[in-house]
């Protein structure tokens, strides 16, 4: 087997018995199986999961079926280097995606509402949230899914599949992102969160502002929530805002409509930015390395020719497009930006074509999470 279909098998052989796994454990959650934890079980949960499922598999795992040393799988997965302009810019964009995200996630609340789907809404709890429970739901529901659920998706998922084309390995990497959620009211929103991710991930070849970003998005869902529940006033205005809307209803469908549209082209000038700070930046110098390289080697031609006698020739020579692609693959080995793994698909320049039992793994991966989905949503209707 060729070194691309390998690794896309290597990669699916690891996500879908995550797949697999994680439906057993939420089937046997809701059948009560864990009610011996108590309080607990959640968070016994959602670490299992996230630790034990998504990030142990993506890294460890797949780190065993590549014969890769565990610092080549991260830098493969993109974890780099990172500026602190980049960190800010993923903030700001995180600040933004979590306000996008009410307005889309209204919208297809809405429609799905219109064939009778009822939202379970989460319950209403008589437990007081303290800021040691804000602390506790921060780290379960912002810090580990923003580490281990982007190491699994921009990072395994997304790179790993890279061999079928960028395209194509944004587009199932979210897709499985969004219905890995099994839930039809997350399932739209977290796919086009996906998207996002894995183009900015892609544009930026960094993870980091991935995980900042899906890290913001949840984290002031959370606080949110802690704001309303303790009357912090935070939320006021939304809450104002959301009951003027609900009396005007032609007035509010034109707000939400107009407001994300102007959300919307405020996210893509801010990822413009973050791409001009991170991959830009990078690029700029590691041509200003290459360039460095090409001086001295016409200044040592110069002074060779001098020594033999001959007169150095002033018209400055076309450098070969190989030769300038060998020096910019080399500087970007020499400066840490790329891993093994990486310098060996850039090697192989073979055509790639999905092999059969991948594509088994592949539909199989996608029929199982959206079978889950699909009940989610009839459970919602009867």
């Amino acid at each position: 087997m060729d070194f691309k279909n390998k690794l896309v098998r290597n990669v699916l052989c690891c996500y879908l018995p995550i797949v697999v796994l994680f439906v057993v454990i939420r089937a046997l959650s809701s059948f009560g199986v864990f009610a011996f934890l108590g309080k607990s079980a959640d968070n016994v949960l959602t670490i299992v999961i996230q630790i034990g499922l998504l990030l142990s598999t993506s890294i460890f795992i797949f780190a065993c079926l590549r014969g890769s040393k565990i610092k080549e799988i991260f830098k493969f997965y993109g974890f780099r280097k990172i500026n602190w302009k980049a960190i800010l810019l993923a903030v700001v964009i995180g600040i933004v995606v979590y306000f996008l995200n009410i307005f889309v996630s209204t919208f297809f609340n809405a429609f799905i509402s219109m064939f009778g789907f009822k939202s379970s809404g989460g319950g209403a709890t008589t437990e007081k949230y303290t800021v040691g429970l804000l602390f506790v739901n921060i780290l379960m529901t912002a810090i580990l899914p923003a580490i281990c659920e982007e190491t699994a998706h921009r990072g395994m998922l997304l790179k790993g599949l890279s061999p079928m084309g960028r395209k194509w390995s944004i587009i199932i990497s979210s897709l499985l992102f969004g219905l890995l959620h099994l839930n039809i009211e997350q399932v739209f929103y977290a796919t086009l969160i996906g998207f996002l991710l894995g183009y900015i991930s892609t544009i930026c070849e960094n993870i980091y502002p991935a995980i900042v970003i899906h890290f913001m998005n949840n984290f002031l869902s959370v606080f949110m929530g802690f704001s309303r529940a303790n009357g912090l006033g935070v939320d006021i205005m939304f809450t104002a805002l959301d009951n003027w809307l609900k009396t005007n209803f032609i007035v509010a469908v034109l707000f939400m409509i107009v407001v994300t549209i102007l959300l919307f082209v405020l996210l893509m000038y801010l990822v413009k930015l973050l791409f001009r700070v991170t991959t830009a930046k990078r690029v700029q110098k590691v041509q200003t390395e290459i360039l460095k390289d090409l001086t001295k080697e016409a200044y040592l031609k110069d002074v060779q020719d001098l020594q033999e006698g001959k007169m150095p020739n002033d018209k400055p020579e076309m450098v070969p497009f190989e030769k300038f692609d060998k020096l910019y693959v080399q500087h970007n080995e020499n400066m840490g930006y790329m891993s093994e793994l990486d310098k060996q698909l850039l090697r192989d320049e073979s055509p790639f074509q999905l092999d059969k039992i991948s594509k088994i793994m592949l539909v199989t991966t996608f029929v199982i999470v959206s079978v889950i989905t699909l009940f989610t949503f009839i459970w919602g209707i009867l």
